[in-house]
């Protein structure tokens, strides 16, 4: 029988093999004298009334049968047991969707089947064999030994089978190819990945598969405890599992069914999922206090160190002994006593103090320890995270997210205590130099990796190391929020980087043009649109030098600058510019990809996506939505070839071709866009929240313009609503990053309760929005007084419409006021929006009985928009139509119905081009009301329709 044999990369004795062909650490072998392993499937199953809350959580209890996976089960078997040699797969969801346990039941099916099945540990040396059918290796947590992993896919991408050999490879993960995409290129691994879409383990849908899996739990659980439990009602439960999605997933409705044997007295379902995690956690404590006490242990010893084993994946004897220094404060005993006493509490598997599980539970019990003594939280988590930092950086990221966006607990955050243990602190920031120059880990905890960044650009060798650290410092302070540090640390990097091109331009020539383009986009943050410009046009014009003598090295960061100046452009007014820049971008990456499609059709798509947008707001809507179609013509085979890489840039595609046939007036054909885009970005957020929230956020906003839009107004509110609840919970956790979109969003909810006369509703999340838009301005004014004015805009329209008059248009002149500051320093950019507001000052003023003040205002709209329709009749002819017909309302008012005649017909003239074109769009709307007016004020005026 031929066997696999894994492990970390050593020196092959090969005095034990025979006949072997060596490919790496993975390899076929027939082994002499060397016992085989089987892969592992701990099945608990040995449950009785002593074993521990947390071991009922993990999959290995087992306590029910599989249910709700039928669909994911078949696809799975389908795929091990079809064609094809070695073949692997990613099995992707949220942390408590139940990877583990659906992984294990795979096995379990196949080893019916005669296949070698199991669990392996990429750590441990193993020999396995392959049985004539097949061989399942399942790989749980690839994440936390990444290098391994990535040798592994090497080793097994040139592995060869003999006919009819199968092998299978399961990789467990919260994050799928998406994240891996890049390990697995490198690792020349791809042709083991299956080009069709693997959809993530989903939630438990719906009432009808819930509720069987909890009272099958309660009632199992109750019998092996011997605890008799009141039936349960289906009506209670309902009520519960339609709470919150979190009781969609299976650890919570198995933790609810746990609890509610525990307490059978009390209303576990009268608890949220957060609360019944918290319940278990302390009652898991108690009896980790109690065992430890019994050992001989400190009261607090036990509890803390098995906190602590979370953060770690156990704690070994190396690390037990550095807890005993008397310095941590840990109060642990001498350390002979300690291990000793620690293995009579049966809690030690082979020297190592084992880790709680699942995750969710891991992270509150770990917070709610290191809750108790707070100020030795950074000291313990250093002394336990030290020699295996990096691995133990992801470790924490993953219990930082279930500690404080799944579970909401913000009293105490893990991320806070980290950045203590690593501020100021070079030697710890040292081992976390690769974590931190890796983006895909880094970025999963932006704050820390920021703090590492700055620190050890503070101990910084050479000027070349110092701006390497302060430019990943920017990107991830602006991740993280921190626009201000941002932009210190990018202008730091470029003045150094400056220096060093002087003194030798061929070498820092390259790096000196990547900051410039970073400096680009943290002006354009902080709102310096000119600066913004100023850097990346500096970068351009490096790039396009150094494309012109060395093409095939620098054609694509020019192509990337010119994208970015594009932007840039549009920014500040020059739409001609923007145009120019993004089309000449297009021509690149249309002439790369064709050399080398698999590398540049992703960037030629980007570009695309980019051209579709200035062309929008050029006015161009035909040739807007031509290049949005063809962007998303791209990004669907792209994500046909590879869909958990390029899932997320179809969704954003769609996103934008849902506004693209708004603007053309096909509403059905928006509508399906986004609603595609949603469902899209659903999955995603359900196998990768932390990444994937915030975009199914932002594509739930526009869900709901768009249904608003067709007339399906609870749809609209439904979609929005969801929205706001998104952002309020990220928000929570990240407040500097999220508080805008949170205060967006509320912005677009007043709306939606408005049009629904909600009106107190309206007026309430309006207010919250224009607070949150306050707070945010007075830190960052010149990125924030924008979206404020906005703000003041819209809670002017909601205190007219509750009556308050006073208020309103005290709102719109703070407005006004705003954009009026705003637009003597940047014209191109806020004169429209000072025309918008004037339009609207001018109706408050009217609705105050102020003719005089509401007629000076309107004029001063219509020169604005005359002004910029000249220049732009696409994008501004229908929007001067609309004050000249205001203009055209006050002055009929006075008397004066000639001059109002007059300035109607030439709102009528403007916008009747418009409204022909595309009948269904609002300015037709506005040009049918126009010819209403018109023959009224003909009449009255005594004149005969034209």
């Amino acid at each position: 029988m031929p066997f696999v044999k894994i492990g970390p990369r050593r020196a092959i004795d090969a005095e034990t093999i025979v006949g072997n062909v060596y490919l790496g650490d993975v390899t076929i072998q027939q082994f002499a004298d060397r016992p085989a392993s089987e892969p592992n499937l701990p099945w608990l199953t040995d449950l009785d009334t002593d074993t521990r809350d947390f071991d009922l959580l993990r999959w290995h209890a087992r306590l029910t049968p599989l249910l709700g996976r039928d669909e994911e089960m078949e696809g799975t078997l389908a795929w091990a047991i079809g064609a094809g040699t070695v073949k692997a797969r990613f099995v992707t969801g949220a942390g408590g969707i139940g990877k583990s346990r659906f992984a294990a039941e795979v096995a379990e099916r196949l080893r019916e089947q005669g296949w070698t099945a199991g669990f392996i540990d990429l750590r441990k040396e193993a020999v396995v064999p392959v049985s004539q059918a097949g061989l399942l290796l399942i790989i749980d947590y690839p994440e936390e030994n990444r290098s391994e992993v990535r040798r592994f896919l090497e080793d097994l991408g040139r592995l060869r089978l003999g006919v009819g050999g199968k092998i299978r490879v399961l990789l467990l993960s919260r994050r799928g190819e998406e994240v891996w995409g890049d390990d697995v290129v490198q690792a020349d691994a791809s042709h083991l990945f299956s080009r069709i879409e693997v959809p993530p383990l989903r939630q438990v849908q719906s009432v009808t598969e819930a509720f069987p899996l909890f009272c099958g739990t309660v009632e199992r659980l109750s019998n092996l405890r011997g605890v008799k439990v009141a039936s349960i009602e289906p009506t209670a439960f309902e009520k519960w599992f339609s709470g919150s999605d979190l009781h969609r997933l299976p650890l919570f409705l198995t933790a609810a069914a746990v609890q509610t044997v525990n307490a059978p007295g009390e209303a576990a379902l009268s608890l949220s999922g957060r609360e019944v995690i918290g319940a278990l956690v302390k009652r898991e404590r108690r009896r980790a206090a109690k065992e430890g006490a019994q050992a001989g242990l400190p009261e607090h010893t036990l509890p803390r160190l098995y906190a602590l084993a979370a953060i770690r994946d156990g704690l070994d004897t190396a690390t037990l002994h550095r807890f005993a220094d008397p310095a941590l404060r840990l109060a642990v005993g001498k350390t002979e006593d300690m291990i000793d006493r620690l293995r009579s509490t049966g809690r030690l598997s082979n020297g190592t103090l084992l880790k709680p599980q699942p995750d969710i539970v891991a992270a509150a019990f770990l917070v709610q320890e290191l809750a108790r003594s707070p100020q030795d939280a950074p000291e313990w988590l250093s002394a336990a995270m030290t020699g295996q930092e990096a691995d133990a950086m992801d470790r924490a990221a993953r219990l930082a997210h279930d500690a404080e966006v799944v579970l909401g607990i913000h009293e105490h955050r893990l991320t806070a205590w980290l950045t203590m243990m690593l501020d100021g602190r070079p030697e710890r920031c040292v081992p976390l130099n690769e974590w931190m120059s890796e983006g895909t880990r880094g970025l999963t905890m932006p704050v820390i990796a920021s703090v590492v960044a700055m620190t050890l650009n503070s101990i910084a060798v050479d000027d070349a190391e110092r701006a390497r650290c302060l430019t990943s410092g920017s990107n991830y302070l602006s991740a993280a929020g921190d626009g201000t540090g941002a932009l210190v640390a990018i202008k730091e990097a470029v003045a150094i980087r400056r220096k060093l091109t002087e003194a030798a331009p061929a070498c820092f020539l390259p790096d000196l043009a990547t900051s410039l383009n970073n400096l680009s986009n943290r002006l354009s943050e902080a709102g310096d649109g000119a600066g913004a410009l100023t850097a990346v046009e500096e970068a351009v014009a490096i790039r396009r030098k150094l494309a012109d003598s060395t093409p095939e090295r620098f054609l694509p960061d020019l192509a990337s600058s010119l994208n970015n100046l594009s932007n840039r452009l549009s920014a500040t007014g020059d739409g001609a510019g923007a145009l120019t820049a993004i089309e000449e971008a297009l021509e690149l990456y249309r002439t790369l990809a064709e050399v080398n499609p698999a590398r540049f059709l992703p960037d030629l798509a980007s570009s695309l996506n980019n051209l579709s947008n200035h062309l929008s707001s050029d006015g161009d809507g035909a040739g807007a939505l031509t290049a949005i179609e063809d962007a998303v013509g791209l990004y669907r085979t792209l994500a046909e070839a590879a869909p958990a890489r390029f899932l997320p840039d179809l969704a954003m595609g769609l996103n934008n071709l849902s506004n693209r046939l708004s603007e053309v007036g096909d509403g059905a054909g928006a509508l399906t866009a986004i609603e595609e885009a949603v469902s899209i970005r659903r999955k995603l957020a359900e196998a990768a929240p932390a990444r994937f929230l915030p975009d199914l956020a932002s594509s739930l906003n526009n869900l709901s313009n768009h249904l608003s839009s067709d007339g399906d107004g609870a749809g609209a509110m439904t979609s929005i609503q969801e929205a706001v609840d998104i952002y309020r919970t990220l928000a929570e956790a990240a407040p500097a990053r999220f508080l805008p979109d949170l205060a967006m969003s509320l912005n677009n909810l007043s709306s939606e309760l408005s049009a629904a006369g909600d009106q107190t509703g309206a007026l309430t999340a309006i207010e919250e929005a224009v607070d949150l838009y306050r707070n945010l301005a007075a830190a960052a004014p010149a990125r924030f007084l924008p979206d404020l004015a906005m703000g003041l805009n819209n809670l002017s329209s909601e205190l007219s419409a509750t009556s308050d008059q006073t208020g309103a248009l005290k709102a719109i002149e703070e407005a006004v006021g705003i954009y009026r500051t705003l637009a003597s320093a940047a014209p191109v950019r806020f004169l429209p929006d000072l025309a918008t507001s004037l339009n609207n000052l001018s109706n408050h003023l009217s609705a105050a009985d102020d003719g005089v003040g509401a007629l000076t205002a309107i004029q001063e709209a219509v020169t604005i928009r005359r002004k910029l329709a000249e220049s732009k009749p696409r994008q501004y002819a229908h929007l001067l139509a609309n004050s000249l017909k205001i203009m055209a309302s006050l002055i009929a008012g006075s008397g004066t119905l000639k001059d109002a005649i007059s300035i109607l017909d030439e709102a009528i003239h403007l916008i009747e081009p418009v409204a022909k074109a595309n009948s269904k769009a609002f300015p037709a709307r506005w040009h049918r009301q126009m010819l209403i007016d018109l023959e009224k004020l003909q009449r009255n005026a005594g004149i005969g329709s034209a």
